[in-house]
């Protein structure tokens, strides 16, 4: 389907797909990549309400990667 739509990227979170995406050469990204992409232009200013929501919906995320990802977006801290 990505080549057949000829897609610039292609989103993908778990990871088994990201890595089968990435052996075959195609561009993936992750969604909490965009969130922090938008942040930086300026399109959002936080990123913690829109993951916050999302795990509310059923989206899992680790803490580890949840705290860690809110520090990298200069949201926490710690």
């Amino acid at each position: 389907m990505y080549e057949e739509i000829k897609a610039d990227n292609t989103i993908i979170d778990e990871n088994l797909g990201y890595s089968i995406a990435k052996k075959y050469s195609l561009n993936v990204i992750r969604t909490l990549s965009i969130l922090l992409k938008a942040k930086e232009n300026n399109i959002i200013t936080e990123v913690k309400p829109l993951i916050d929501e999302m795990i509310l919906k059923g989206r899992w995320y680790s803490k580890h990667v949840y705290y860690s990802f809110l520090k990298k977006a200069n949201e926490i801290e710690t």
